[in-house]
This record gives structure tokens, C-alpha cells and sequence, in this order.
């Protein structure tokens, strides 16, 4: 798949070209032959997700929650179970609709159930990221708190023995929530803390694309030190985030806010331009609650 050279390039718009022409032969494949067992079960929902992957690291919202709604349809309960590498595909959906869709959307995704803990946990996580954004911080702390009851009490055996790392997944998922938590109630020390642990767990996630997780958490650590003033540190975790996923429009914005925080009007035009070569949609609606 030239996905896979394109994503880990940074090259974000061509993967997001070639997965669309990649989905769409597939879909022609599929209608015309009709095949079972792998390819229609796990390989063709694989080119959906890294579509949906390459939207999401190229900020085309529009493109990467028609994704999801394919994903979430083509991916059932019965595949996840049976393949344990399907789940995390399964869980992606609820990811673009964190990262994109309107509060009540994302509270509108029915509950995955109680048989898929991995995919219900992501569920939750949606769902208080959709809170905090609202700035409800009860509800927010449930769904956080509902995480670490499916960490403490699901067997991911079957998962961890496919080489699907769950349960820091799950960790992770919560410490970015206890983090969208702090900072949407002003307390931007325990988000920053809570994303320095977030870090370090994404730091040791084994390889794989698309990723674990669905995108570098330091820029969220990035973003919340520029809020508390640091603007060193912030550059220092934007660019550590281009390192780990190379030309980020998502870092490169905030790199573009330390820039102006600055006074510095050559690196900010520098940095608006690189944003503009790989961000495929609007630029209005970035502010530093998204990264």
C-alpha cells in the first residue's frame, strides 16, 4: 500500500489520494467478486481506516467522518471478535468523531456493548471529549471513570496475545480525557501533567499504522504549555510532535501561535506556509482546544 510510505512520510494528502482510489477499488472488487473470509473482513476495512487516518492527520474533517461512518459499517462485532487486530479498526470511528463531529453527534453513537470492552472504552472516551468540550465536567469525569473500570475488570488476553497493546491504549485514552478535563476547567498544571503521562505511555505503544493511537499527544502537551505561558516548552513539544509525525498541520499551527505569541514574524509566515502546503480544508476553525 503506498499509504504506508506516504503516512510515515508525512505526506498526508497523497496517502489521503491513494486510499480513496485504494477504497474505491476495493469497493469495485468486492461488488464484482464477491469474496469472503479476510480480504472483505479485515483487509478492505484496513484501507478504510488509514483513509480515514490520513484525513484525520491532514485536517479533512468532512472526509474523515464520512470514513468512519463507512468504517462503522463495514466492521462488524462478529469480525472484531473473531480477529483481535479488527478491533482497534473497530474502535477508530469513535476517534474522528472526537477529533471532528459536534458534541451531540458523538453522543448519538449507540454503545458498542459490554462484549467489546476495547471498542466500548473508546466509546467512552468520545464521548468525554465531547463533555469537556462542552465544558461538563461531571459528565466528562464519568465517562473517564468509566475506563478505568473497563482497564481494571476486562480480560484483553486475546488482544494483547495479537499484539494489540489494550491496555495502554485505555491508559492513555484516559490520561488525554483527565487532561481535556483540567484544561477545559482552567487547570492547565494537571493537564499538563496528565499529558506528560499520556506521552510517555504513547512513547512505548509498539509501531503501527495507522497508529494505536490517532495522533501525536504532544501536541496537546504543546498546546497547554502555550496557554500557561511557556512558549519555549511549546515549541519544544510542537517540534518534538513534527519529529514523531512529519509535517503535522496540527503542530505547525501551534508552532504558528508560538511564533506570533513571540513577536517572531518570519518564523510565523515560515510555519503558515508550511501549514498551508499540507492542511487540506479550512484554517479557520483550528484554536489551540483542538490540538
Amino acid at each position: 500500500m503506498p499509504f504506508h510510505i506516504y503516512f510515515r512520510m508525512g505526506r498526508y494528502l497523497d496517502a489521503l489520494a491513494v486510499n480513496k482510489a485504494g477504497v474505491a477499488a476495493d469497493e469495485a472488487y468486492i461488488a464484482e467478486a464477491a469474496p469472503e473470509g479476510i480480504y472483505p473482513r479485515a483487509y478492505y476495512p484496513h484501507n478504510v481506516h488509514s483513509l480515514m487516518a490520513a484525513a484525520q492527520m491532514a485536517g479533512d474533517g468532512k472526509t474523515a467522518i464520512a470514513a468512519a461512518e463507512k468504517l462503522a459499517r463495514v466492521v462488524t462485532n462478529d469480525a472484531a471478535r473473531a480477529i483481535p487486530w479488527v478491533q482497534p479498526i473497530h474502535a477508530a470511528p469513535y476517534f474522528a468523531h472526537a477529533q471532528f463531529s459536534a458534541p451531540e453527534t458523538v453522543w448519538a453513537l449507540r454503545d458498542p456493548g459490554s462484549s467489546l470492552p476495547y471498542v466500548q472504552a473508546m466509546w467512552h472516551y468520545a464521548r468525554g471529549v465531547a463533555h469537556a468540550s462542552r465544558k461538563d465536567i461531571q459528565a466528562a469525569e464519568r465517562a473517564a471513570a468509566a475506563i478505568a473500570g473497563i482497564a481494571a475488570r476486562a480480560d484483553f488476553s486475546a488482544l494483547t496475545a495479537g499484539g494489540i497493546p489494550a491496555g495502554e491504549v485505555l491508559a492513555l485514552a484516559r490520561h488525554v480525557l483527565l487532561a481535556r478535563i483540567a484544561q477545559a476547567g482552567g487547570a492547565l498544571k494537571s493537564a499538563r501533567t496528565e499529558l506528560e503521562r499520556a506521552v510517555a505511555i504513547q512513547d512505548k505503544l509498539s509501531y503501527s499504522e495507522p497508529p494505536y493511537w490517532y495522533y501525536p499527544v504532544r501536541q496537546s502537551l504543546g498546546a497547554v504549555l502555550l496557554l500557561s505561558g511557556d512558549l519555549a516548552g511549546a515549541e519544544d513539544a510542537f517540534r518534538a510532535s513534527l519529529r514523531e509525525a512529519p509535517h503535522n498541520g496540527w503542530a505547525l499551527y501551534g508552532l504558528t501561535e508560538v511564533y506570533k505569541r513571540r513577536g517572531d514574524k518570519h518564523q510565523a509566515r515560515v510555519a503558515e506556509r508550511r501549514l498551508a502546503e499540507v492542511w487540506a480544508s479550512d484554517r479557520a476553525g483550528l484554536d489551540l482546544s483542538r490540538l
